[in-house]
């Protein structure tokens, strides 16, 4: 309801003005102007400046729409949507949107994308989706700005365009799409498409703050707060929590192995998810070398800043075996050799993570889930240099040795 509201801003401006002329509304519907029918339809369906109607609501949009009006039509397909008035039923939205589109109207363009988006009333297909969300932004529709300024930040459909996901999000936001702001901020914060600037992602999360609860106020406060301080999320809990979470997810066809080593990806993820984090290790500093063993094994390392103390990693690798559909995530973690045990003078420790059960049976484990459904395995310092060589030939022992234990 938050967005439908949104949505009936930025296409009729405010409700309040609106409420303040319900008899300039009357006059324009009884010369003729369905557009103001309309209007004056919209505040009967939210109780506006006169006593909520919801059926005197409809009957006056259905008859608009009924008439070839395209503002009419693109209405009566919110109702259907959004059961205001009617039940719902998706077909009877997508009719009316694509005959409200096909006018040439920019909100219905956008209510098509997102049809086809969740397959409302029509088959799901992205690229139509994509489609109908490319005509909407063209043509000045703040949601389809919006929802198409996201696919080119993710590259989900579209080629990525990092500059022009945020040009389509600023376009947005400059219309007063709230949604738009904080993935602008976030755009700002991070750098994505904009040079960054925490000022600038301040200003928009200010900008966000208008017309919200009290709990969300305080929730951007509490972001602002974050930036001004530098709060950091430590390279720990990304090393060992987030990477093998998103092995997990690959595992769980959640993503694809391609997703899996997309460090681009992955920031915008990060950057979602964590609203505004630091980390203690700078994301644009990490690589990814691929390693092809055979037809069937594939390691791919992730090169961390040299670790400034124990237990952060040099290095942390996906081992996924697709004949097997099995896979691992292994860490190279600096360490410390209180007791003489090493014999190299800067000590390494091979570890890593795997989903706690019986595929554990026969390995050393710390015996601590982290994270949740996860064991942290701990094999013993690493025989000669830390070198990207030496671990990846190390770990592929491991693998194999694990996989054995278990087929067997």
């Amino acid at each position: 309801m938050k967005q439908l509201l949104l949505l009936v801003t930025l296409l009729i401006g405010s409700l309040a003005v609106q409420a303040q002329s319900i008899e300039a509304l009357r006059d324009s519907m009884e010369a003729g102007n369905l557009n103001c029918q309309v209007d004056l339809a919209i505040n009967y369906l939210f109780g506006e400046g006169v006593e909520q109607d919801t059926e005197k609501a409809v009957s006056l949009i259905r008859d608009a729409a009924d008439k070839g009006n395209r503002y009419g039509e693109l209405w009566m397909g919110i109702c259907y949507k959004e059961a205001l008035g009617v039940e719902t039923d998706y077909d009877e939205a997508f009719r009316w949107f694509m005959s409200s589109a096909q006018k040439g109207n920019a909100g219905a363009m956008g209510m098509l994308g997102e049809a086809y988006k969740y397959g409302q009333g029509t088959e799901e297909d992205l690229a139509k989706a994509i489609y109908y969300y490319e005509q909407g932004a063209a043509a000045g529709d703040a949601q389809s700005q919006y929802e198409l300024g996201l696919k080119y930040l993710s590259g989900d459909g579209v080629e990525r365009n990092w500059e022009k996901g945020f040009d389509l999000l600023k376009q947005s936001a400059e219309q007063g799409y709230s949604y738009a702001f904080e993935k602008l901020a976030l755009c700002y914060f991070n750098g994505w498409g904009t040079p960054k600037s925490q000022d600038e992602a301040i200003r928009c999360l200010e900008a966000l703050k208008q017309g919200q609860e009290e709990a969300a106020i305080q929730e951007l406060d509490e972001a602002i707060a974050n930036i001004n301080k530098g709060d950091t999320l430590s390279a720990y809990v990304f090393q060992f929590r987030i990477l093998p979470q998103r092995l997990s997810g690959y595992a769980n066809g959640e993503l694809d192995e391609e997703q899996l080593i997309d460090l681009k990806m992955l920031s915008l993820q990060l950057g979602t998810t964590f609203m505004f984090t630091h980390y203690e290790c700078d994301l644009d500093s990490l690589s990814i070398s691929t390693h092809q063993v055979d037809d069937s094994i594939t390691v791919h390392v992730i090169h961390m800043p040299e670790p400034s103390y124990s237990p952060l990693c040099k290095y942390a690798a996906y081992v996924i075996d697709k004949k097997n559909s099995w896979s691992r995530y292994y860490t190279l973690e600096k360490s410390l050799d209180l007791f003489g045990e090493s014999d190299v003078a800067d000590p390494y420790v091979v570890g890593g993570m795997a989903i706690s059960g019986g595929d554990l049976a026969g390995e050393a484990s710390s015996g601590s889930d982290y994270p949740d459904g996860f064991s942290h395995l701990n094999y013993g310092w690493l025989e000669g240099d830390p070198t990207e060589e030496n671990f990846v030939n190390t770990i592929l022992r491991l693998f194999k040795d694990a996989y054995s234990k278990i087929k067997n």
